[in-house]
Formats: C-alpha cells, structure tokens, sequence
C-alpha cells in the first residue's frame, strides 16, 4: 500500500486526536494537521494538498463538512466522511459511492477504507462522488437520477430507470441493466435495497432486489416467482408475496 497524506477536520477535538492515533499506527498514513472549522479546513487543504481528507458532517452549530465540500468541487483529493448517525446523509453516501466510518472509529473498518482509498490514488480514478454527493446535498428533495457502481475497474453512474434487476453474489452484488450489461461490485444486496427500495424496486428474496417498471408477469407455479421483460425469472419468498400483491395493485 502506497503513503497516502491525510488531514483530519474535526470540531471535536478529543475526535480528532483519537483518529489521528489511530491513523499514527499505520506507518502508510502521514497526518498533516487537524481543522476544526471550514475556514481553517479550506486554508489547510488549498496549502498541504493532501490525498486524503477525513472530514466530519457536523463542524461546530453552524458549519458542517458538506459546506466544505462544495469549495472543492474539482477535488484532487479523496474523501472520507467520519459521523455519527445519520439517515439521510447515510443514504446519500451510497448513492454517490462515497466512504464515511461511523463514530466511534472501528481500527479494521478504517483500514478497509483505507486499501480503497490507496487503491483510487493509484489508479487515478477521477472525484466523481464529490460532485455527486454535491448534487444530492443541494437538493435533498429529490430523489437521484443516478447512482455511482464501483466496479474492480471504474466508477461507473447508472441511471437508476435502467436498472432491471440486482442479485447477491456472496459478498458482491450483481447490477443487470436493460442493454444487456452487467456489473458486479462488491457491496452487499442489503446497501442497495436500502437506497433503491422507495425508488420502486422490490426485494423479492433475500438474493434478489428487481425494479417493478420491469415486471412482466407473476406465475404462482414453483411456488411462485416473477418474471421480468428481459426473459428473466426471480423466486419470491413466502414471506414477501403479500407485499408483492400489494405493490402490484397500485401500479
């Protein structure tokens, strides 16, 4: 794993320090200084150019990370949100493929994030999920067009109407689109249920998560599964088929 530089912006300070030995440990990782505010942040980022950046959402009762941000919408650097819960920004992460670690910090979930992190440098994989996360934050409202795959080999936006179906593939997912092509990322079914089931997608099995615009057919044969228009045939659980039903009568 290649050195990566890093600096931390964090209002709290006691965070900030506990991050900051977590990140001594790795002798990868060379911390350049600490912000706890925007403006200190912005001035610190524009000056040491880091690779990286951990940035929190909230900074102080007025500031927080994503106004940072969007000073930074060509960013050279990569981004790596560390928060607290939070529902929507959660879901906002994963729409835009963007890391973040929930407080209080996990030491192996950090290095995780890191080995992706290297991984983006090296291959000079461009900041799209700044402006995409940009996007989302300005406006909350809206339910994204898009939605960032990362594969082994690219960033790739997809629009989220051409999506037919998602299947689990032990630890990766399988992404089948209406031209015919696939990608297989490694995130779990589960993540993308979480974003994609208000978006009129439906997790018909614990294997299987389809977007109810391509439903063909249900056939109660087998003990029932879904057919879509692509030819494709989904089971449903016992469990998932009155909420099946339920959907269906509101198309």
């Amino acid at each position: 794993m290649l050195t990566i530089s890093a600096v931390i912006v964090e209002d709290e300070i006691p965070v900030a320090k506990s991050l900051e030995t977590l990140l001594d440990q790795n002798d990868k990782v060379n911390v350049l200084g600490m912000a706890h505010n925007v403006i200190d942040a912005r001035k610190m980022i524009l000056e040491k150019k880091p690779d990286l950046v951990f940035c929190d959402i909230q900074l102080g009762k007025s500031e927080t990370g994503f106004d940072l941000i969007e000073q930074f919408p060509e960013a050279s650097f990569k981004l790596i949100f560390v928060t607290a819960f939070n529902e929507y920004a959660i879901k906002a992460f994963k729409y835009s493929a963007i890391d973040y670690l929930l407080k209080p910090v996990d030491p192996e979930e950090l290095e995780e994030a890191l080995k992706r992190t290297c991984k983006k440098i090296e291959f000079e994989e461009p900041q799209k999920e700044i402006q995409s996360l940009i996007q989302m934050m300005k406006n909350p409202s809206d339910k994204p067009k898009k939605i960032l795959f990362k594969t082994s080999e690219q960033i790739k936006a997809v629009d989220v109407s051409s999506i037919i179906r998602l299947e689990s593939e032990s630890n990766y997912t399988s992404v089948y689109l209406n031209d015919g092509k696939k990608l297989l990322v490694s995130k779990s079914l589960k993540e993308y249920s979480d974003i994609l089931e208000e978006r009129y997608f439906f997790r018909s099995h614990q294997s299987h998560l389809i977007n109810l615009e391509f439903f063909d057919v249900y056939e109660k044969n087998d003990g029932g599964y879904i057919k879509l228009t692509d030819g494709t045939t989904v089971p449903v659980s016992k469990r998932k088929k009155s909420l099946l039903f339920e959907l269906l009568e509101s198309i």
